[in-house]
C-alpha cells in the first residue's frame, strides 16, 4: 500500500530528480506548483520504487479530482502499484491530467476506462524563442506594447533574481502584489489564495529553486514574474503581476518578453509553460493572444 503524505518543502528535491528525469512538461507535474497547491487542491504524494504519485482531491472542477499518471521509475511496475493500493483501499482509480501518451498508456493498462478532456485544464506553451522575439504579424500588438511602455518609461529596468539578495528582491514582489491586489474591484476566493501562494513562494524561494524578475521604474517596483523548472528545458510561469498605470502601458508584454529572453540566454530554455486557463474567458483571451506554440492537452478518465 502507497503511503500518502502531504508534500513538504523537504521533498522538493526528491521530486524535482523524479520530475527531472520523466522529461514532463506540463505545469500540474511542476514541483514547485505541486508544493504551493497542495491546500488549494488537498495534494497528496507518495514516493515508492522512485515513482513519484499524485492524488487530487480538494475541488469539483472536472478532470482535476483524481490520481495523476506516475512520474519516474518503471511505468508499468508504478501503474501495477497504483492499481494494488487503490484494490486495498476500495478505490476505483480515477485519473486526471493525463498527456496524449499517457493516455494511450493507461487505455492499455485499464482497458475498460473512457477519457474526456476539458479545453480549461490545457496547458498554454510557447516555444522561449517565440515569448523571447515575437515575431511575425501575429505579434504586431504586442511588440507595440513593448515599445510603448519604453517610450513612456525611459529609465525603467529589469532585474533578475539570481543578481539580487533574496530577502530584498522577494519583498519587492510581494510589493508588486500588493499593489495588485489593492488595484482589484473585485476580490474573488481565488484572488485571495494566489495572494497567499504568492508569499509562500517567497518565504521558500530557495528551497523551491524559484527564478523570477522584477520591473522597476524610476526604483519603483512596477511588474514582476516568478517561474521554475518543470523538467530540463521547460520553465513554468507560476505568476505574473503588473498593476495600475504600468500595466496599461504595457508592462506585462514587457515582463513577458524580457523574462523569456532571460530564460533562453540564461537557463536554456526551450519551452515556457504559461499554464491553463481554468475555463476564465478573459484569461483564455490573454494567452491566446501570444499565439502558443503547442496546446497541451490534458485528459481524465470515467467508466463507460
Amino acid at each position: 500500500m502507497l503511503e500518502w503524505r502531504t508534500p513538504a518543502i523537504n521533498d522538493i528535491p526528491e521530486m524535482k530528480r523524479i520530475i527531472s528525469s520523466s522529461g514532463a512538461m506540463g505545469s500540474d507535474a511542476c514541483a514547485a506548483n505541486i508544493f504551493l497547491l497542495r491546500e488549494k487542491y488537498n495534494i497528496r504524494i507518495a514516493i515508492a520504487e522512485g515513482s513519484l504519485f499524485r492524488l487530487y482531491t480538494g475541488t469539483r472542477i472536472p478532470g482535476r479530482s483524481g490520481i495523476t499518471f506516475p512520474l519516474g521509475g518503471d511505468r508499468v511496475k508504478a501503474l501495477d502499484m497504483l492499481a494494488e493500493d487503490c484494490r486495498e483501499r476500495n478505490k476505483i482509480p480515477h485519473f486526471v491530467f493525463l498527456t496524449e501518451e499517457q493516455k494511450e498508456i493507461v487505455s492499455s493498462c485499464f482497458p475498460e476506462m473512457c477519457f474526456d478532456t476539458s479545453d480549461g485544464n490545457s496547458d498554454y506553451t510557447y516555444t522561449a524563442q517565440h515569448l523571447a522575439e515575437l515575431q511575425g504579424k501575429e505579434n504586431v500588438k504586442k511588440r507595440n506594447r513593448v515599445s510603448h511602455f519604453c517610450r513612456e518609461y525611459p529609465e525603467w529596468e529589469i532585474r533578475y533574481s539570481e543578481n539580487e539578495v533574496p530577502t530584498s528582491f522577494t519583498r519587492d514582489m510581494i510589493s508588486v502584489e500588493e499593489r495588485w491586489f489593492k488595484s482589484q474591484t473585485e476580490r474573488v476566493d481565488s484572488t485571495f489564495v494566489e495572494r497567499l501562494e504568492i508569499y509562500e513562494a517567497c518565504r521558500y524561494w530557495e528551497q523551491l529553486g524559484l527564478l523570477g524578475a522584477v520591473i522597476y521604474v524610476d526604483n519603483v517596483p512596477a511588474a514582476m514574474t516568478i517561474s521554475s523548472e518543470i523538467s530540463p528545458g521547460c520553465f513554468d510561469i507560476h505568476f505574473e503581476k503588473c498593476y495600475g498605470e504600468y500595466a496599461q502601458a504595457g508592462g506585462f508584454s514587457v515582463i513577458n518578453k524580457y523574462f523569456a529572453q532571460h530564460l533562453a540566454a540564461e537557463h536554456a530554455a526551450q519551452w515556457i509553460n504559461r499554464e491553463e486557463d481554468i475555463g476564465l474567458e478573459g484569461l483564455r483571451r490573454a494567452k491566446m493572444a501570444y499565439r502558443p506554440d503547442k496546446m497541451l492537452e490534458k485528459y481524465h478518465t470515467r467508466r463507460g
